[in-house]
């Protein structure tokens, strides 16, 4: 069935969207939070559970309610469900909409934390100075060195992350880039 197949597309995309599987009670509520932080709607962790199939294994997925098939096509990028049903979700070429999480600068407090990891065994820590400006405070495997500072205005999980200005010890600025083939994986501390 035509709806049940884009049932399943929008849990898939909502799912790309978050980062990660929804699998786990934290899971549902880490998805919680986020729809309310990307659309200023909330969908309850009961609601998300059962249109995963977490909780009633019974569902009947005709029945799931118009208001939360929206507030879902609209966190993964869409008006609402029904823009959603029309279009067709399979990433076919290099341009398209970007379903990461993200992050801006700017919506950051001044002090964050933020940690970034990348491939091989990348870790670096770094702390939001104000006006897109970062400061290394931790690095693990990594040529960044506590102390450096760069700009960077958003971060995308899972894409490169071009360090603008990096400056360390009073050096000419460069421009660095992290996670160049795999990307870059982001968490608020």
């Amino acid at each position: 069935m035509i709806t049940q197949d884009k049932y399943g597309e929008l849990r898939q995309l909502a799912e790309k969207v978050l980062g990660t599987a929804v699998k786990t009670p934290r899971d549902f509520e880490l998805l919680s939070e986020q729809i309310y932080q990307r659309t200023r709607q909330r969908l309850s962790v009961s609601t998300l559970k059962r249109f995963w199939g977490y909780v009633d294994k019974e569902r009947d997925d005709d029945k799931a309610r118009r208001s939360t098939l929206d507030i879902l096509s609209q966190f993964v990028g869409y008006q609402e469900w029904a823009t959603f049903c029309q279009a067709d979700t399979r990433l076919k070429d290099e341009s398209g909409n970007m379903f990461s999480r993200h992050l801006f600068a700017r919506e950051q407090r001044i002090g964050a934390h933020i940690q970034l990891t990348w491939q091989p065994d990348r870790q670096v820590t770094i702390r939001y100075e104000g006006e897109d400006l970062f400061t290394v405070v931790e690095s693990i495997n990594s040529k960044l060195r506590p102390g450096d500072t760069f700009h960077c205005s958003h971060i995308v999980d899972g894409m490169p992350l071009t360090l603008i200005g990096l400056v360390r010890d009073g050096a000419l600025p460069v421009n660095y880039v992290c996670g160049r083939t795999k990307g870059v994986r982001f968490v608020r501390g």
